[in-house]
């Protein structure tokens, strides 16, 4: 039963973070449209699109880096962990730089792509685009750690930072921040990223550290 449990948390924490996205969405258009109308809720509907590019470019990482660890966690090879980890979030971090450095400099690029932009959505975009991408910066490294948890049997981690990142942090935030300012309501997933990077940061430290002595 035990190892049931174990298996269910594991494929539970990867299964929440696509069933996240939906929940998200539904929020953030409930709240946009209760705070800053239908051509900010344009602006979102760009921003989950490229959103889920990044989360693609992050699942790309996971599912490379996963099996390898598994295996060698298996094993009993710490050092081929680590530096397995060591290019996999160099991996993440090239990405987290790209994709957060094109939402900061070239907001209208996805604009363009997406739609033929009003006078109304080329002005409220490049600063909704701009502001929401930061959350680029930590958001593969999050989606990342669910993976690396997984492969060295620590589900519980990967489920908090699957859940906290896909409900109970982002949906507390998205609800809280429009009543302080409605333009707040772009800063949700930025505040959620980093606050569940601190979490999975450090667990990855320790549990990194802890490979070495088993």
């Amino acid at each position: 039963m035990a190892r049931l449990s174990q298996i269910t948390v594991t494929g539970f924490s990867t299964f929440f973070i696509d069933v996240a996205m939906g929940i998200l969405t539904i929020l953030f258009n409930r709240q946009i449209m209760k705070y800053l109308g239908t051509n900010a809720l344009s602006v979102y509907g760009i921003i989950v699109n490229v959103s889920t590019f990044v989360q693609c470019c992050a699942y790309s990482v996971g599912q490379a880096a996963q099996p390898i660890i598994s295996v060698n966690f298996g094993a009993h090879q710490p050092q081929r962990i680590q530096e397995v980890l060591k290019y996999a979030l160099m991996s993440v971090t090239f990405f987290s730089l790209l994709w957060t450095a094109l939402s900061l400099f070239t907001p209208m690029l996805f604009v363009c792509i997406f739609m033929t932009p009003t006078p109304e959505i080329m002005k409220i975009a490049p600063w909704i685009i701009r502001c929401y991408g930061l959350s680029f910066l930590l958001l593969p490294f999050n989606i990342f750690s669910t993976y690396y948890f997984q492969a060295i049997l620590k589900p519980r981690s990967a489920f908090i930072v699957s859940v906290s990142r896909g409900l109970v942090i982002s949906g507390v935030l998205i609800f809280i921040l429009p009543l302080i300012n409605p333009n707040a309501l772009w800063l949700a997933m930025v505040l959620t990223e980093i606050i569940v990077a601190i979490y999975a940061g450090v667990s990855m430290i320790k549990y990194t550290r802890h490979l070495s002595t088993r």
